[in-house]
């Protein structure tokens, strides 16, 4: 996989910009605030649909306009290339995958896998199951066939008996939407617990080699007691669930986990450790999805050296170079960059304006 071109209209501090970025490495530079991250974010945004900086992508529209397009052309293997665009207005965001007008957001993470390393990383470790459950359903949708369709029938049917709890339905209204539930969420849940084991087997040495720590222990809380069948767990909660008005049990309430040395790995180590651990579960993810689909992820990595000392920083950079894959960094300056992310180009932003170098650089 590999972009190609990237263009933007209106986005954050960027008039027109059309950049064109090399395979493997790209280092982006330059100072706070110049706009090294907003080309991550719009990368993001053309993969995603949506951006990590906020909960809405409307404040990267240019001060004074109504509307930003992203433009991206990639390429993956020998196929043709495809082209995606993104554009958010006042009515909205909208999606285009080759021209499609009924291309989903769905449709772009699937066109466009990709991994975001930020300084937020630890989020995922130290806030609540949402992040956790968002990094384990990211890996299992591009490698388990079955997943989405299930987890959409799922959530379709939780919508349903919600409402009917909430609207203080009778029992019989209530329990009418559980067949489905039970059905959908053995599905989710095997799909999950099946990707959690290729984690398993790949976390320790990737950990090994970035903390010096093998002894990682990752364990799946499903959302209710397994050994009692999700069914059973539906019925013994349901005077609960009238009271409370929501469904309390399920996959929607799953979690991971995450132990280092048989310490929750919150309490074990340090911000920047939690940045490394967070980058290795990321790093065995992308490897997955290779390994599973023979797909290589894009890697955006922004402020590398955030939080980190040099033996993590230069242990990271080796294992984000090994994946082989493109990958887009950014340093605030070229002689932070370490020796094992050499780049093929490097990008230059100030005042709204990319300079690029490198072979073909453009």
């Amino acid at each position: 996989m590999q972009l190609t071109r990237l263009r933007l209209t209106d986005f954050r501090c960027f008039e027109a910009l059309e950049i064109n970025p090399g395979p493997g490495v790209n280092v982006i530079t330059g100072d706070n605030a110049s706009g090294k991250t907003s080309l991550l974010e719009a990368l993001y945004i053309l993969g995603r649909g949506q951006s990590f900086r906020h909960a809405t992508a409307r404040p990267a529209v240019r001060e004074g306009q109504t509307a930003f397009t992203v433009h991206g052309l990639i390429r993956s293997g020998e196929q043709r290339s495809r082209q995606l665009a993104v554009q958010r207005d006042r009515r909205g965001m909208h999606y285009r995958c080759d021209g499609n007008p009924s291309t989903t957001r769905l449709d772009l993470v699937n066109a466009f896998p990709l991994q975001l390393i930020d300084p937020n990383l630890h989020r995922l470790l130290e806030q609540g199951p949402r992040y956790r459950r968002h990094f384990l359903d990211w890996g299992v949708f591009h490698v388990e066939q079955a997943f989405f369709p299930a987890w959409h029938r799922y959530r379709r049917a939780l919508r349903q008996r919600n409402r009917a709890l909430k609207a203080r339905w009778a029992k019989k209204d209530v329990i009418a939407w559980d067949a489905e539930l039970v059905h959908n969420a053995e599905i989710v849940d095997a799909c999950r617990r099946a990707y959690i084991e290729d984690i398993r087997r790949y976390m320790p040495a990737q950990a090994e080699r970035l903390l010096g720590e093998a002894t990682i222990a990752i364990d799946y809380e499903p959302g209710w007691r397994h050994d009692e069948g999700f069914g059973a767990a539906l019925a013994a909660g349901l005077d609960q669930d009238q009271r409370m008005g929501f469904t309390q049990r399920g996959p929607h309430r799953a979690d991971l986990r995450i132990s280092v040395a048989e310490t929750t790995a919150r309490d074990w180590v340090s911000r920047g450790q939690q940045k490394v651990l967070t980058a290795a579960l990321l790093i065995v993810q992308a490897r997955l999805l290779h390994l599973r689909r023979g797909v290589q992820p894009i890697l955006l990595v922004d402020d590398l050296a955030a939080e980190l000392g040099p033996q993590y920083r230069d242990g990271l950079a080796a294992e984000i170079a090994a994946l082989g894959g493109q990958c887009f960094v950014t340093f605030l300056e070229a002689a932070l960059v370490p020796a094992a992310l050499t780049p093929r180009r490097l990008f230059h932003v100030e005042q709204g304006r990319v300079t690029a170098h490198g072979d073909d650089a453009c």
